[in-house]
């Protein structure tokens, strides 16, 4: 065996919103091609095929290694709305549907995720605190408001009693100059003191950006308290020692 592995988790299929998922023919075509490039490169790199299966998808593929649970929208009156479109579109939902309270909205977000473990049966918790995604500076929101905080570790809470492991993501930093990964510092710290668990990701849409920052990630995840992070293996999930 060649030395390094790598996942592929392809946002799953929701029948409300093509613009960042599969559809659904073409699902079943990265299923096969993945497994055709595990197949291709077993002797240089472990393959992995997963999924980002959203909360929405009302169909989980089979054969996958892994699913990354994740939640892209809230259902409001009868709609769904985004909170990780264009800033524009965000700020125009939150107007419409919430009167302008982002707290309100954040508040909606994590009444929502706190149920994607029931939804998804999920190995990891994809981009927990998605709603800050534009937050850039706290320009949209406090993220240390009570409000904010409440809803945040309610939903972490619920999460925890079946699923352990969050994902934490580079991907904003990388593609929007966020300078915290999801879950923010605060809220590793709140993960860590609950038991949670924790595996890096860079949400990468590129071969660039992969492992972006991820030596800068393992020094702020031991200042958070962590021991461990996890990493997929043929044989599972394993702890690696934080150095």
């Amino acid at each position: 065996m060649g030395g390094g592995s790598i996942g592929f988790s392809e946002h799953s299929y929701v029948p409300f919103d093509e613009n960042y998922s599969m559809t659904i023919e073409d699902t079943p075509k990265y299923i096969d091609e993945i497994n055709e490039l595990r197949e291709k490169y077993e002797n240089e790199i472990e393959v992995f095929l997963g999924i980002e299966l959203d909360q929405f998808t009302d169909k989980t593929p089979e054969g996958l290694d892994y699913i990354i649970g994740s939640t892209h929208h809230v259902e409001k009156e009868k709609n769904y709305v985004t909170v990780d479109g264009p800033l524009s579109h965000v700020v125009h939902m939150n107007d419409e549907y919430f009167g302008g309270d982002y707290l309100s909205m954040a508040e909606s977000y994590f009444a929502t995720i706190a149920d994607i473990a029931d939804k998804t049966s999920p190995d990891i918790i994809g981009h927990f605190d998605l709603i800050a995604k534009h937050n850039l500076d706290g320009k949209m929101f406090d993220e240390t408001h009570p409000r904010y905080i409440k809803a945040a570790l309610e939903a972490m809470d619920e999460i925890l009693e079946k699923c352990k492991i969050f994902e934490v993501n580079t991907g904003a930093m990388y593609r929007l100059g966020k300078k915290e990964p999801y879950p923010s510092e605060h809220l590793l710290k709140e993960l860590n003191k609950r038991g949670g668990q924790v595996l890096l990701t860079s949400d990468s849409h590129n071969a660039k950006s992969l492992y972006y920052m991820f030596d800068e990630m393992q020094e702020l995840l031991k200042a958070c308290g962590f021991k461990h992070i996890k990493r997929l293996t043929k044989d599972g999930f394993i702890d690696e020692k934080l150095e």
